[in-house]
């Protein structure tokens, strides 16, 4: 990489980092593209260089987290064993990991809910994840229970931990790890 594309990627990384900064503090909705080229210390003009408009950050922003959301859902195929139990452990663990992270699913489902593009970007996301794993390749039935199961946790966390909704916490995780257990039936 020459030292003219090391600059705009560095750029380009500076507009990632104020946007989530942004979307973190104030929300999708409220954040301007004026702010996050004040945030990042450049001008309105070269952040449209980069990027479009906010779906176009939002989207670089998803492809930043997707690897690191990958590997703890890719968990549910390491257990021993599959059973109510252990779906419950992994399914604890990932609600650990929508506490951590409420704040930027939380902006994630802002951008959904404004732009198509972004909404698309997510599905596509739960595909390519299911395309990347081994266990689902030769099992169509089981790669959609998959991606079901995963919409579903995914809708059912959202409103446990980032609405923090009053429900029955365990019941919901119940309901879940019946859910599971199917894709590891087929």
């Amino acid at each position: 990489m020459n030292l003219k594309d090391k600059k705009a990627a560095d750029t380009r990384q500076r507009f990632i980092t104020a946007a989530r900064e942004l979307f973190l503090e104030q929300g999708f909705g409220r954040t301007s593209m004026n702010q996050v080229a004040q945030r990042a210390g450049g001008s309105r003009a070269n952040l449209y260089l980069h990027f479009r408009n906010k779906p176009d950050l939002m989207l670089a922003l998803m492809q930043e987290v997707e690897p690191g959301i990958r590997a703890p859902i890719r968990e549910v195929f390491d257990l021993p064993e599959y059973t109510m139990e252990s779906i419950l452990g992994w399914l604890a663990d990932m609600a650990t990991l929508w506490r951590e992270h409420s704040v930027e699913f939380s902006s994630i489902e802002q951008a959904m809910a404004e732009d198509a593009a972004v909404a698309d970007e997510w599905l596509q996301m739960m595909r390519r994840l299911s395309s990347s794993i081994p266990e689902l390749e030769d099992n169509e039935e089981r790669r959609y229970q998959f991606i079901i199961s995963l919409m579903s946790l995914d809708r059912n966390f959202y409103f446990l931990y980032v609405h923090n909704q009053d429900t029955n916490e365990e019941l919901v995780h119940r309901s879940l790890a019946r859910q599971w257990l199917t894709v590891f039936e087929l």
